[in-house]
Formats: C-alpha cells, sequence, structure tokens
C-alpha cells in the first residue's frame, strides 16, 4: 500500500474515532460557551474573531441539527484535511514516506487528536489555515518554483493567513516567522511587490475584527492584553512549571522528546532536507513558542497556545525519523517503534477519556457538602442532559403551585456556567439566560443579553448555580429583587456516586435597580 493510500486510511480510522467520541461526551466549558456565538453571528466576538461561529452555524445546518456532533463536525472535518496538508508538507520536503510520518506524528498528539481534533475550539480551523500556510511557505522557500508561480503562492499565502487570523489572533506568528526568514536569510523575496500585496490581503481580511475593536471600545484587546502583558507581578514558577508539563503532555510525552531531538539536528543542519526549509520551519515554529514560555513565567498560560507552533517542528521530527531509517536501513514500510507507543498511547488516553467521564463513579473534585465536585474537568462534559430534565420538574412544581411566574428568565454570574445552563437547560425549555456581572466575567453575555429579554421591574427569575461553580449567590443577586425562596437541590450521581450539586435559587420581583 502506497503512503498516500496509508495517510488517507489513517484519516479515515482517525475521523471515525473522533465521531465516536464527539456523540458520547456533552460539550465542554468553551465548546458550549462558542456555540453560543453561532446564536448571533458578528464579524468578531470577545473572546476570539468569527470562524469558529461562522463553522457552528454551517456544521449544524444553521443550528437546525444543534446536537454535539454537529457542533463538534467542523473540528472533525477540520482535522481531517489538516492531517492531509501535513502529507502533502512532508512529502514536498522529503517525499512519501515523510508525509506519512508527519500525518500520524499530527494524528498522535493530543493537541492534533483531541483539542483542535474533536473539541470545537478556534484552533480546528485554525489549523487547517495554519498547516496550508505552512505548505505554501515551504513550497516559496523551495528552489522548483517559477517566478510566476512563487508570487501566486505568496498571494495565496496572504488568502490564508488571512483566513486563519478570523480563527485566532495566533496566526499572525505565521507571518512573523515569515517575516524572520526573509530578514535573516532571503532577503530578495523583498523585492517581490507580491509579498506586499500578501500581506495587504492579510490585514484585509482581519479589518472586520480590527473595525469591531474600535467599534467596541477595543474589548477583545483589552481582555486578552491583561492575560499576556508581563510588566506587571513577579515570578510566577509554578506558571511556568504547569505550562511546560502541558506542552510535554498535548505533544505527547512520547513524541515530546523526539521533537527535540529533531530541532536540535535541524539546528545543527544534520537533517537531510533543504537547508532554506529547514530555517523557514524553526522560524515558523519558535516564535509562538518562546512568546508563550516568556509570558509563562509571569502569567498562567494555556499550553494549547502554542500548538499551531509545533506543526513545524512536527514537521522536522518526520524528517528525523525518516533519516533514522536510512542511516539504520530498517524496513521502509515500518512505522518506527516510537509511533506505534504514541499512537497507542494516545487511543488509550481518548479511551480512558471518554470511560471516565461517563462512568467514574462520584467526582475528581472536592467531596464537600457545598462545594462537591469543584476540581473536577470531567463534569463539564457530564450530566447537563440530567440536570434540565431535573430542573422542569422543579419548575413546573413552582409555577403550577403559583410561587414562580411562567415567564421567569435564568441569571447568572460567569460565562462558563451560563452558557451550559442555556444550551442544556434553557433552551430546550425555551427561557432566556441573562448574565449579570463585570465583562471580564460575563464576556461574550454582555452581547447576548441585548438579544434577550431583559429584566422589568417585578420580574421573578431562576438562578441554576453548580456546585464545582459554587458563588455567594444571595450576596450577588439577592439585592435586585424583593423577595429570595429558599434554594432547591438537585443532587446528581455519577456510577452510584454524588457528583455534583445544582442549587436552584427563586427570586421574586425584580427591583430594577
Amino acid at each position: 500500500m502506497s503512503y498516500k493510500r496509508k495517510t488517507l486510511l489513517l484519516i479515515a480510522i482517525g475521523t471515525l474515532v473522533r465521531c465516536l467520541v464527539a456523540c458520547t461526551i456533552e460539550l465542554g466549558n468553551d465548546e458550549v460557551y462558542y456555540r453560543m456565538y453561532a446564536q448571533y453571528l458578528q464579524w468578531n466576538y470577545f473572546d476570539h474573531p468569527p470562524v469558529v461561529g461562522w463553522l457552528i452555524r454551517t456544521t449544524t445546518a444553521n443550528l437546525l441539527l444543534d446536537s454535539e456532533f454537529f457542533i463538534r463536525l467542523g473540528a472533525i472535518v477540520s482535522a481531517a484535511i489538516t492531517t492531509w496538508i501535513f502529507f502533502l508538507s512532508g512529502r514536498k520536503l522529503n517525499g512519501e514516506y515523510t508525509g506519512f510520518l508527519a500525518s500520524l506524528i499530527y494524528t498522535a498528539t493530543l493537541y492534533g487528536s483531541i483539542i483542535a481534533g474533536i473539541f470545537i475550539l478556534p484552533d480546528a480551523p485554525q489549523m487547517v489555515c495554519w498547516s496550508a500556510g505552512l505548505y505554501l511557505l515551504i513550497a516559496i522557500c523551495g528552489d522548483n518554483l517559477s517566478a510566476a508561480k512563487k508570487n501566486q503562492a505568496l498571494i495565496y499565502f496572504g488568502i490564508v493567513a488571512g483566513a486563519g487570523m478570523l480563527c485566532k489572533i495566533h496566526t499572525s506568528f505565521l507571518w512573523l516567522g515569515f517575516l524572520l526568514y526573509i530578514i535573516f536569510y532571503d532577503r530578495s523575496l523583498l523585492k517581490l511587490s507580491a509579498l506586499y500585496i500578501s500581506c495587504m490581503i492579510t490585514i484585509l481580511f482581519f479589518y472586520p475584527v480590527i473595525q469591531w475593536n474600535i467599534d467596541n471600545h477595543f474589548a477583545t484587546w483589552l481582555y486578552h492584553s491583561k492575560r499576556v502583558v508581563v510588566a506587571t507581578g513577579g515570578l510566577d514558577p509554578v506558571s511556568f512549571l504547569t505550562f511546560a508539563a502541558g506542552q510535554f503532555f498535548y505533544c505527547n510525552p512520547v513524541i515530546f522528546p523526539f521533537i527535540i531531538l529533531a530541532s536540535v539536528a535541524a539546528i545543527k543542519n544534520k537533517l537531510l532536507i533543504a537547508l532554506p526549509q529547514k530555517r523557514l520551519l524553526l522560524f515558523s515554529s519558535l516564535p509562538l513558542i518562546a512568546a508563550a514560555t516568556l509570558i509563562s513565567f509571569f502569567k498562567n498560560v494555556l499550553p494549547h497556545w502554542t500548538g499551531p507552533g509545533y506543526s513545524g517542528l512536527i514537521l522536522l521530527t518526520a524528517c528525523y525519523f525518516a533519516a533514522q531509517k536510512r542511516v539504520n536501513g530498517f524496513n521502509t514500510n515500518a512505522i518506527p517503534t516510537a509511533l506505534k507507543w504514541a499512537t497507542a498511547l494516545i487511543l488509550v488516553i481518548i479511551t480512558a477519556g471518554v470511560l471516565v467521564i461517563n462512568f467514574l463513579p462520584g467526582t475528581l473534585g472536592k467531596k464537600d457538602s457545598v462545594l462537591l465536585g469543584e476540581g473536577d474537568f470531567t463534569l463539564d462534559m457530564y450530566g447537563w442532559k440530567d440536570a434540565k430534565a431535573r430542573f422542569v420538574e422543579i419548575q413546573k412544581k413552582e409555577e403550577q403551585a403559583g410561587v414562580m411566574k411562567k415567564d421567569a428568565i435564568i441569571i447568572s454570574n460567569k460565562w462558563f456556567s451560563a452558557a451550559h445552563i442555556d444550551f442544556y437547560i434553557a433552551m430546550p425549555s425555551k427561557i432566556d439566560v441573562v448574565a449579570i456581572g463585570d465583562i471580564s466575567d460575563i464576556h461574550q453575555y454582555a452581547w447576548l443579553n441585548t438579544k434577550r429579554k431583559k429584566l422589568k421591574p417585578g420580574d421573578d427569575a431562576w438562578c441554576i448555580v453548580p456546585s464545582e461553580n459554587y458563588f455567594d449567590v444571595l450576596h450577588s443577586f439577592a439585592p435586585l429583587f424583593q423577595r429570595s425562596l429558599p434554594a432547591d437541590t438537585i443532587r446528581q450521581k455519577r456510577n452510584g456516586e454524588n457528583c455534583r450539586l445544582f442549587y436552584v435559587y427563586k427570586f421574586k420581583n425584580y427591583t430594577g435597580k
């Protein structure tokens, strides 16, 4: 079987596994929040550019197929496309064997298979654009393109990079890496008008995001600047160690050492690929990784931020394994043992993850009677449909008794509880969710609130609080209403043991203050 067919088989198997997982676990915090993006399409959102919302709207057929599978379908399709582009890039660098290894390495990473492969995050469509952009840059830096083809590739790169920045601003680092390569190693590209046209195309693609921020007091940029500016505060070794551990884990613990070895080999010019392309791959990867690592010494940095930055290093690692084949003379049809173990590990992690989320007795988090489940990330993806059914029972009982008005809305204090309650409880019951709080807490709900029913004097409201995200509800919301009634408690079990509580608060007669 040719390596091209092996890659297609890998993509087919990977897609099947992702589809099965997508159907068996509920949406996580970020996913269900991005589903709210799709509710009302914009040119930008509080946290991110618009493509993830557009993608969800597309794969759900304008929200008609509003289930976990179709919401995640964009990520699954994106992962398949990205894996194929890795094959094409590896083939262009060093033949089909290298292309197959590149696609296998990407599939074996937690970032590629799960974070940007199953979960519907901005990273999923961004990886399509990043990998496509990298493929074009590999061609541009090669020796076998005519002047006309090189100009064409530059224009395409501007389009792809612009589309990537509409997914996530991190794609700008691909431009940065390319410009650093040009400045240090190939200034002849500065003579090409296509380079400047390409840059302008990217800016034009991104302009709607810029204009949205101008119109909305630079909300996105101010929020993210607080997350990355290191001028305030001191060193935080714990943050760095957490970030470093995340890099190791997300790249796959088996693969990560080989990424280091391949990077060192590339720096020492010991890989059998063209020097310009080797330099380009390093420049396309290291700036993003270095920037995130620097910030992690001072601020909490999410490990998946650097995910795209490892694309170039994955290609170098594929070249490294291919070179080992030539040196050691093992069977050209063989998959390196390390990659077999890495693939087995990712399958074990996926299987274990699904089983733990759905069948772990009780909770990984706190066992405290009030904060039951706090710190248990698996509860993000478990039990929300059951909570809806239990809430409806309470709602009907209180409405029939005349305790709560039938048009009562649900209020919340933060985006990451509001979105789950919105999608799994409120929307099926045709109830509006309104988030009340500072924009740093409610995020996109500051805009969603304008589309929802507004609280008027005399209105009633529900507040549903999961115990893992418990806060002082009465302190926050009771002053806004004339009366607060005793809360009902929904006790939720997983595999026979208590895992979480839902506190259902009832507020009467909004004062309008």
